[in-house]
């Protein structure tokens, strides 16, 4: 999954987490009570995209409702998906997502031999020199 695609995706997640609380009148306070977890471990862990399954099934304990659907309802189609209650899967992306990033990639290897090939010309000069 591309930076975006996982940015808009927790993104996505954290929204639904606040809706579904907000429509079951918990408060992020106490939904982080709930689950075990201070207050600002709970607002860490949504700014920094870090929710691990196991902390979302908590969340979808105390907010009655499965894992599935935060992730069914966070997910694009084809990115994401939840195959049971228990397990999250990425879905194979479309070949050309790989096939820009692979290209990024090689682009940056290419960048970065060059510098190391005019790093290596900047030593033998000053060696040279000396």
């Amino acid at each position: 999954m591309s930076d975006k695609q996982e940015n808009i995706f927790f993104a996505n997640l954290e929204a639904n987490i606040r809706q579904q609380a907000k429509q079951m009148g918990v408060t992020l306070s106490d939904l982080a009570k709930n689950i075990e977890m201070t207050e600002a471990g709970f607002y860490k862990m949504l700014s920094t995209d870090s929710i691990k399954l196991k902390t979302l099934k908590k969340i979808a304990e105390v907010l009655k409702k499965p894992v599935s659907f935060f992730i069914d309802h966070t997910a694009k189609k084809g990115v994401i998906y939840s195959s049971d209650d228990s397990e999250m899967s990425v879905a194979a992306e479309p070949h050309t997502i790989y096939q820009v990033e692979k290209d990024g990639l090689v682009k940056q290897i290419k960048l970065l031999e060059s510098q190391l090939k005019d790093k290596e010309k900047i030593i033998e000069l000053l060696s040279k020199n000396h």
